[in-house]
């Protein structure tokens, strides 16, 4: 498997869990444990300022192009849209100075941890 083709199936399942997370809100997900679950005090306020923010951006990203793709009819248009904003999502979390797994990582975190889902929350809502 080529680099570009790994990073397309990472940037994939990147837009998959950008898109849970504007479908099902933090504060509605049931915890569901994680292979290789990161430990919730790892996690520190350090580390949520920049996710929160990357959070943000890669929502309102997703939101962006989430009706574009499903309308785009045209398989070939579809699948440039989703590069597109795989893109797009990848540059907010680069910005934000976190790296994909970092992003996930911190997600899935979060996810499993109600303590610091409560914490994310806060920092959430005070991030401009």
């Amino acid at each position: 498997m080529n680099s570009m083709t790994r990073k397309s199936k990472s940037l994939c399942g990147f837009l998959l869990v950008s898109s849970l997370l504007v479908l099902f809100p933090l504060g509605t997900l049931s915890a569901q444990p994680v292979e290789s679950q990161p430990a919730a005090e790892q996690i520190t306020g350090e580390k949520l300022e920049p996710f929160a923010g990357a959070y943000k951006k890669v929502s309102e990203i997703n939101a962006a192009y989430k009706e574009r793709i499903v309308e785009a009819g045209d398989p070939a248009k579809t699948q440039a849209l989703q590069e597109e904003a795989n893109e797009k999502m990848n540059q907010a979390v680069h910005d934000h100075g976190l790296t994909i797994e970092d992003y996930n990582t911190i997600f899935k975190a979060i996810l499993n941890d109600e303590q610091l889902k409560e914490e994310f929350m806060t920092v959430l809502n005070r991030t401009q």
